[in-house]
């Protein structure tokens, strides 16, 4: 019976050309759909999730997805790692490999808008503007996925080494200091990992990685972070939703 409803599965799928990120339906309809128990659709679908075919999400918007085992990353929304990875079913485990405040280097007070050491008006005082470097690799389903050094101006988010970093940064940054972003520009290239990336993400040295640098500001424009975040290409699709078309010769919006 069970290997009946997983054959019958798995021929929806195919038939139907679904393809990966593709709701099939709840459980309830898929059994309507298939005439079986609700009992025997679940055992079925376990098969199927363990093979990487499906995955199942509960909540608002949940169900059964098509699955090809790699993690959607959208570019248009300012979402926390734990959050992607929660929505789609999985779990986060991070590890904190890094947490320290240390002088701005000229990228990050460019980036940031920090005054740099021969400017006035510090905001760390006499010297140079300092900022808080964190470091952090995450895994999903206890296989590696990412790594991220986030980098936040240290006079904006006072104290921010005392707070547990394993958790979402953009979320202890709005619950302790009242920083939230509102706007965040990213750059997507594809870079190969250096031997010390690639030992902490599970791969080879030299193997594709997407490389995500962003600048995230707040609603009144200041920059609240800078980072550089690295997915596994083999672990990750970039997924985006765009509105409007731009004419040649055209400004968007008009």
């Amino acid at each position: 019976m069970l290997e009946d409803v997983v054959i019958r599965l798995r021929r929806l799928i195919a038939e139907a050309e679904y393809q990966a990120t593709e709701r099939l339906g709840d459980e309830r309809r898929l059994a309507e759909r298939l005439g079986v128990t609700r009992s025997a659709l679940r055992g079925a679908l376990g098969v199927l999730e363990q093979e990487g075919r499906i995955r199942r999400t509960i909540g608002r918007g949940g169900g059964v997805f098509v699955s090809d085992g790699k993690i959607e990353r959208q570019v248009d929304t300012a979402e926390s790692v734990p959050d992607i990875l929660r929505r789609q079913g999985l779990t986060c485990r991070t590890t904190v490999l890094a947490a320290h405040l240390a002088a701005a280097s000229p990228r990050e007070a460019r980036a940031l808008r920090l005054p740099t050491a021969s400017e006035p008006g510090r905001p760390d005082g006499p010297g140079r503007a300092h900022v808080v470097r964190v470091v952090r690799a995450r895994e999903a389903d206890d296989v590696p996925w990412s790594l991220e050094t986030s980098v936040v101006p240290a006079h904006l988010a006072p104290g921010l080494l005392q707070h547990d970093l394993s958790t979402s940064l953009y979320r202890v940054l709005s619950e302790a200091y009242g920083l939230r972003p509102d706007l965040a520009e990213e750059t997507i290239d594809v870079v190969g990992a250096d031997a010390v990336q690639a030992a902490h993400m599970g791969i080879a040295e030299g193997a594709p990685v997407f490389r995500v640098i962003r600048v995230a500001r707040d609603a009144g424009g200041t920059p609240i972070e800078l980072a550089t975040d690295l997915f596994r290409a083999d672990r990750t699709r970039i997924h985006t939703h765009k509105l409007g078309y731009v004419a040649p010769g055209r400004t968007a919006g008009r």
